[in-house]
């Protein structure tokens, strides 16, 4: 949701005072626009040849002195557009994803008939064994940023998982926050034209600049694939008609165990108790099973690589660079004046949603060698949060893979034992579902193998 801050009414008089300073582009026809261009290229390779693990603080200062050389003094209009201490690999893959943009956008408005300017986006957190402290939860698996072939295998998987945090803001875009974003531009317009011409565009830009939208992305991540232990996902799936589960999934071999107690939701049709679930014959009508074969280990190690990092998702006031036209009639030039004119600022906010169908799976990976085991919850079939949604498609995906057969590995009984399953509404299960879980676990002890095959539940 965006929601521009409405200007704070401070007077601007007609005649620039003598404190007031203008900062203009640079026409591209004059030399100093060759030599600027010249600069940002020099930046640009500069930032390139720097080792991701280099001195951020170096490459920043870097950044900053070719803002304050002449033709990149508007990018004052951004306060501080990356932090002083960015990790190096943070803000070198700002600049790949909108930094550069942004900064090359102040050239561009020196070519005639040129009235788009760029807002940048903001630089991500970075993830890596440097940047965190020995007792985070994912202190074991993180890559150090010295070691680019410590992550080499997850590249693709984090391609998709920004993918999906992409769609994401692309189904936001397409939906009510989009009119709500046009109304934010529309009263930035609005508030801009009572000002004095000369005073115009800063007004307009600084509501623009404001106006966040405060999205949801992952850090900059340097995370090792997970390819050997247990993943274990319990829960129910499914509302009138469900399926209460256990399901353990061996990330070495491909391994599947899926132990499952289905049945509908019956529900009274009495006046007095309608709509209200009717427990005794939900629970008669249960059908158990329990199942047992192979699936796919490059989906289930992916699958299990993104569950770790799903609460490490940040928000970000503004997750992409973003293009906008200067109102006509504008003169782009950006002033200040130090004796204490203040312009507009914005403030936004985001959205969620869910609906009575929505459950939640519980996850644990048990990593090998009695590691310390991961916890957490997904929402399950979809989510408003892009990372679980990404984790609830590649369920689905990694689950078309199964086929039944005789499994490779036993099931981890014991260590199922340090599982819990997600909590289930109320309303649909009144007396709860701890037994009936207890139950999937023992059906996966007594699990008999069919002839020919050795592996069993115990």
């Amino acid at each position: 949701m965006l929601l521009p801050l409405l200007t704070l009414g401070v007077f601007l008089s007609a005649k620039p005072p003598a404190d007031e300073k203008v900062f203009t582009p640079c026409p591209a026809s004059a030399p100093e626009w060759t030599a600027a261009r010249e600069r940002l290229l020099a930046l640009d390779a500069r930032l390139e040849a720097l080792p991701d693990d280099g001195d951020g603080k170096l490459g920043v200062s870097a950044l900053r002195e070719l803002l304050m050389s002449r033709c990149f003094e508007m990018s004052r209009e951004e306060p501080e557009p990356v932090p002083e201490d960015v990790p190096l690999l943070g803000l070198k893959t700002w600049w790949k994803e909108g930094g550069r943009s942004w900064v090359e956008s102040y050239l561009e408005l020196g070519k005639p008939g040129t009235r788009t300017v760029v807002l940048p986006p903001e630089a991500r957190d970075v993830l890596t064994l440097e940047t965190v402290k020995p007792d985070h939860r994912l202190a074991g698996m993180l890559c150090s940023s010295k070691d680019a072939a410590c992550a080499k295998e997850t590249e693709a998987w984090s391609g998709r998982m920004e993918a999906s945090f992409l769609r994401e803001l692309e189904r936001k875009a397409d939906k009510a926050e989009a009119k709500l974003e046009a109304e934010a531009r529309k009263a930035c317009v609005n508030d801009a034209k009572p000002r004095p011409k000369r005073w115009r565009y800063t007004a307009w830009r600084s509501c623009e600049g404001g106006t966040k939208s405060f999205e949801k992305v992952l850090p900059v991540v340097r995370l090792r694939a997970p390819t050997e232990g247990w993943l274990v996902l319990r829960g129910r799936r499914g509302h009138y008609s469900f399926c209460d589960e256990v399901r353990a999934y061996h990330l070495e071999t491909g391994a599947a165990w899926v132990s499952q107690s289905c049945s509908r939701l019956s529900l009274y049709e009495d006046a007095e108790r309608i709509g209200r679930v009717d427990v005794e014959t939900t629970q008669a009508n249960r059908r158990p099973q329990v199942t047992a074969g192979a699936l796919s280990r490059e989906l289930l190690r992916e699958l299990t690589w993104v569950l770790l990092l799903g609460d490490e998702g940040i928000s970000v006031e503004r997750a992409r660079p973003v293009t906008r036209t200067v109102p006509a009639g504008y003169a782009i030039e950006w002033r200040e004046r130090p004796s204490g004119i203040t312009t507009m600022a914005g403030m936004g906010g985001g959205s969620m949603w869910f609906h009575s169908g929505q459950t939640h799976l519980s996850w644990t990976w048990f990593p090998p060698a009695k590691g310390e085991p991961l916890t957490g919850e997904v929402t399950w079939p979809e989510s408003a949060d892009p990372a679980e949604n990404h984790a609830d498609e590649l369920i689905v995906a990694l689950e078309e893979t199964f086929k039944p057969g005789c499994p490779s590995s036993p099931a981890p009984v014991d260590l199922l034992d340090f599982t819990r399953p997600a909590g289930v509404s109320a309303v649909d299960a009144p007396e709860g579902v701890d037994q009936e879980q207890d139950e999937l676990l023992t059906a996966l002890r007594d699990w008999k193998p069919p002839p020919g095959c050795s592996a069993t539940g115990k």
